[in-house]
């Protein structure tokens, strides 16, 4: 009884020593807010390397599922933005999370689509769980240095213009550096954050 009472204890401590452990791993991965390593396969099951995306420029990353409807209308809008701004250097990946029983319907769904961005699979939501997601849609902002710029997690009507939003913020050097730029949509945005910044200084 008296060897129960001393042995018990010390497996509980061991057990929550591990834990802390697992804990401390975690939160060191993110607790720079870079983009990690990560290997998945596209739809024609080559290996990827996510790394490989943000050597251009920014990169926006969406996890999503087939039978999450926010996540397809949030696909929707990343495959207008990720056409408007990769002239910029701008890229969107998304990452299906389906498992191996729904899977052999994503690639057909995704070329029905046509979708602009690269689909990589994540099957076990290694990489989902990796970068800290629970719940789909999830996405990511990464500026060209692989660092975190802003999460999001669900998608209500209205989302897409936050998204936007903080795509051209991300971009704004390289689009005021753009002579070319005759898109009326980005030039009012990139105005009113001129003005926003301009306000904010000024309250200083």
């Amino acid at each position: 009884m008296k060897f129960k009472k001393i042995l018990i204890p010390m497996l509980l401590n061991k057990h929550l020593k591990n834990i802390y452990i697992i804990l401390c791993i975690s939160s060191f991965v993110f607790s720079e807010g870079k983009l990690p390593q990560g290997f998945m396969k596209d739809l024609n099951n080559k290996k990827v390397n996510i790394q490989d995306y943000i050597q251009d420029g920014p990169m926006f990353i969406s996890f999503w599922f087939l039978a999450c409807e926010p996540c397809k209308k949030e696909m929707k809008y990343l495959d207008i933005y990720n056409e408007k701004y990769s002239k910029y250097g701008f890229k969107v990946v998304s990452i299906n999370t389906d498992n191996s029983r729904t899977f052999s319907r994503v690639k057909p769904y995704v070329n029905s689509k046509k979708y602009s961005f690269d689909v990589l699979s994540d099957p076990k939501s290694l990489f989902f769980r990796k970068m800290g997601g629970q719940q789909c849609p999830y996405s990511i902002l990464f500026d060209e240095k692989g660092n975190i710029i802003s999460k999001h997690v669900g998608f209500n009507p209205g989302d897409e213009i936050k998204i936007e939003r903080e795509i051209v913020e991300v971009l704004h050097s390289r689009i005021s550096a753009d002579t070319t730029k005759i898109d009326s949509s980005i030039i009012s945005i990139l105005k009113e954050i001129e003005k926003n910044t301009f306000l904010n200084s000024e309250k200083k």
